[in-house]
């Protein structure tokens, strides 16, 4: 389990505001990122722009590689945690990607079946 600072260090350009969160072991970040750059405004108020989005990253050999982008801060923080745990990226959690599991999974069954009879 990761150990985070509390609170987020903030950075403030002409493009992007931005909210840092890094570890306290100092390889692991998370980045909100806010563009500014094409803010508009519809007719009825609503907000037309990009949305706020949240980097998952890790330090290897002093660079900053950017393992995942998402929309909840949560789901990069959690990226984070599996890659410390397992050293890798966590599976995609696309209908494609469960549908794909569960193809395996019947495979593996139908061969265990087999193999009995």
């Amino acid at each position: 389990m990761i150990d985070w600072n509390k609170r987020a260090k903030r950075d403030e350009t002409v493009v992007a505001d931005r909210r840092i969160w890094k570890s306290r072991c100092g390889h692991y970040m998370v980045q909100e990122c806010d563009i500014k750059y094409g803010r508009t405004y519809a007719r009825d108020g609503s907000f037309n722009g990009y949305p706020v989005f949240y980097r998952a990253m890790v330090e290897t050999d002093g660079v900053w590689r950017i393992l995942s982008e998402h929309r909840k801060r949560g789901a990069a923080v959690a990226q984070c945690e599996h890659w410390h745990e397992k050293g890798c990226l966590m599976p995609k959690r696309t209908k494609a990607a469960k549908a794909t599991k569960r193809q395996q999974q019947k495979r593996k069954a139908r061969k265990a079946q087999r193999d009995e009879s």
